[in-house]
């Protein structure tokens, strides 16, 4: 647990009701190409009330952060602006939340957009599919390395859950520049590499095993698709994600 945690300095200003969430962040966080993802409302709220308490139980907040793309990509999003400009980095939740300290995560917590009701492009009913299937591929990859590679299981997990990143600006009906790609793959990629997150997550979220960096990028992308592919699978076949994994 942290207990009053604290770290010297601050992240971000507090934000004021009257501006927009983006408006307070700092310059390299105003990403014109690619902006901060949303996160799902029910998250945020669990998230901002487990933060104010007074006795901060890193648990559930661990448990809130990695079961939503939103707030895993942005706390990933704030560790790398911790590290500087070092694409690594642990993709452990709870490891995170300890580095970056108390007080960032309660201005996450305050700074994060919701996901909207009515977005351009995709229905409610489409992102949330999309969140479910994240989460869903992301169990897969945990106890697919699990009985592999534990040591693995967080890096595993953090990787199913952002497989497709790149398909949030179309999801969520982001006005995109010229250059962008077409490819989801590449738009994820560029993304996470804007956000500075590690090399071994940008070689998954691209998903190109060829243009893979590293042995070990390349094993959790086939690790990643293997489990993408059997929960698409569950889901054609309507097995629910309790049931699927009852087995556990």
């Amino acid at each position: 647990m942290l207990v009053n945690g604290k770290r010297n300095g601050s992240f971000l200003p507090v934000a004021d009701s009257g501006r927009s969430p983006e408006s307070s962040l700092p310059i390299p966080l105003q990403l014109a190409e690619f902006p901060l993802p949303p996160a799902m409302p029910d998250a945020v709220l669990l998230l901002r009330l487990l933060a104010s308490a007074s006795v901060t139980d890193l648990h559930a907040i661990t448990e809130v952060i990695r079961n939503d793309v939103g707030l895993t990509a942005q706390l990933l999003r704030i560790a790398a602006l911790e590290r500087g400009e070092r694409p690594t980095g642990t993709l452990n939740i709870g490891e995170l939340l300890v580095q970056v300290g108390l007080d960032k995560l309660k201005i996450l917590a305050a700074e994060t957009r919701l996901n909207p009701i009515h977005p351009h492009n995709a229905p409610p009913q489409a992102r949330e599919r999309f969140w479910m299937h994240a989460r869903l591929t992301a169990r897969i990859c945990e106890e697919m390395a699990g009985e592999t590679t534990p040591a693995n299981r967080d890096a595993a997990y953090v990787a199913g859950l952002l497989r497709h990143l790149g398909a949030l600006p179309d999801l969520l009906g982001w006005k995109m520049p010229a250059w962008t790609p077409n490819s989801p793959g590449e738009i994820g990629y560029r993304m996470a590499k804007a956000w500075r997150l590690p090399t071994l997550l940008t070689d998954v979220i691209r998903g190109d095993d060829k243009a893979c960096t590293s042995q070990k990028g390349y094993a959790l992308l086939r690790l990643v698709n293997v489990a993408d592919e059997r929960a698409t699978r569950w889901e054609s076949a309507g097995v629910p994600m309790h049931t699927a994994f009852a087995w556990s």
